[in-house]
C-alpha cells in the first residue's frame, strides 16, 4: 500500500535548488499543514535539505523530520496545541494533529510553530464546500477515468483528490484537475480525473487509470487563491520535469512567515463511486 509524499517534498526544494556543497545555506523550517471544513488540523514539519555531491536517499529525508516542536492552531476564539504522533499513512510518517478542533467554513485559522529558537506562523481561511452536479466512471482505452461536472463560482478555486479503497492509504491529488472559476465564466465544466498522484508508489503514473471493480472515494475541494497557486506550481513541475523534488521553473509559493511551505484551508465534499 503506497503512502502520499506530503507537500514538504516540494517546499523543501526551495532550499534544495539554491545551494550546493560550495555555497551552503542555513536550514529552514518547512510547514505542510491543512485544515478542512469538518476535519481536524494536520501539520507535518521538516527542515530544508542542503544538497551536496552525495546522493540523497529517502532515509536522509527522514532525518529532517521535526518531532519535538510546539504547534498551535487558533480560530480567533480558541487555541489548541497539536500532538505529534507517528502516522504511516504519510511520508514523512509523523504528523501533528488535535481532535479538539474541527475546521468550520468561513473561519480564519492561525498556525504557530516553535522549534528551538525558530518560530514561524501562517494564516488560512476555510472556504465553503461546493457540491458536484454529476460524478460517473467513463471508459478509456486502458481502463476508466472518473468524470465530475459542476458549475464553478466566479471567485472559486477547485481541486480533486481520490483514494482507492484497496490501494491508497489516504487521499491523493489528481493532477490536471485544478480549476480557476474566473477562467470559465461561470459555465458548467467537466473534469476527467485519473487516479491520485503518488511519488513513492511502485505503480507507473503514466495513464493513471482506475481499474474495473475498484471502489474510489473522491474529495472535491474548494480553496483560496494562494492554495491554488501552490498546487499549480507543483503540477507544473510535474508536467515539465516529472520531478517535483528539484524545481526547474520557479520556487514553490509559500504563505509561511519565518519559514517555507503551506498552511491551507479546504472546503471539502466527499463522494463514493464504484468502477464498473
Amino acid at each position: 500500500m503506497g503512502r502520499f509524499l506530503s507537500l514538504p517534498a516540494l517546499a523543501l526544494t526551495v532550499a534544495l535548488a539554491a545551494c550546493t556543497a560550495e555555497t551552503p545555506v542555513a536550514e529552514h523550517l518547512v510547514v505542510d499543514g491543512w485544515i478542512e471544513d469538518g476535519g481536524y488540523p494536520v501539520v507535518i514539519l521538516t527542515s530544508s535539505v542542503p544538497v551536496g555531491d552525495e546522493p540523497l536517499a529517502l532515509e536522509d529525508l527522514q532525518s529532517h523530520v521535526l518531532k519535538w516542536a510546539t504547534v498551535s492552531v487558533s480560530d480567533g476564539e480558541n487555541t489548541v496545541f497539536l500532538t505529534g504522533m507517528k502516522n504511516d499513512d504519510y511520508f514523512p510518517p509523523y504528523i501533528y494533529t488535535s481532535y479538539a478542533m474541527k475546521g468550520q467554513a468561513g473561519k480564519k485559522y492561525s498556525l504557530k510553530v516553535r522549534y528551538g529558537e525558530t518560530e514561524v506562523s501562517a494564516e488560512t481561511t476555510v472556504p465553503a464546500p461546493q457540491s458536484l452536479d454529476t460524478l460517473l466512471a467513463v471508459s478509456t482505452l486502458d481502463g476508466y477515468a472518473i468524470q465530475a461536472r459542476f458549475q464553478p463560482q466566479q471567485d472559486g478555486y477547485y481541486f480533486f483528490f481520490a483514494r482507492r479503497a484497496a490501494a491508497d492509504s489516504t487521499y491523493l491529488p489528481c493532477m490536471y484537475t485544478l480549476i480557476d472559476g474566473s477562467a470559465v465564466s461561470g459555465q458548467e465544466v467537466s473534469v476527467n480525473m485519473m487516479r491520485g498522484f503518488e511519488i513513492l508508489s511502485s505503480e507507473e503514473y503514466g495513464t493513471g487509470i482506475f481499474k474495473s471493480g475498484e471502489h474510489v472515494s473522491v474529495r472535491f475541494c474548494t480553496m483560496d487563491k494562494f492554495s491554488y497557486e501552490f498546487w499549480k506550481g507543483y503540477q507544473e513541475e510535474w508536467v515539465f520535469t516529472h520531478n517535483p523534488f528539484f524545481p526547474a521553473l520557479s520556487n514553490a509559493p509559500s504563505n509561511v512567515t519565518g519559514g517555507y511551505g503551506a498552511w491551507v484551508g479546504y472546503g471539502a465534499s466527499f463522494y463514493e463511486i464504484d468502477i464498473p
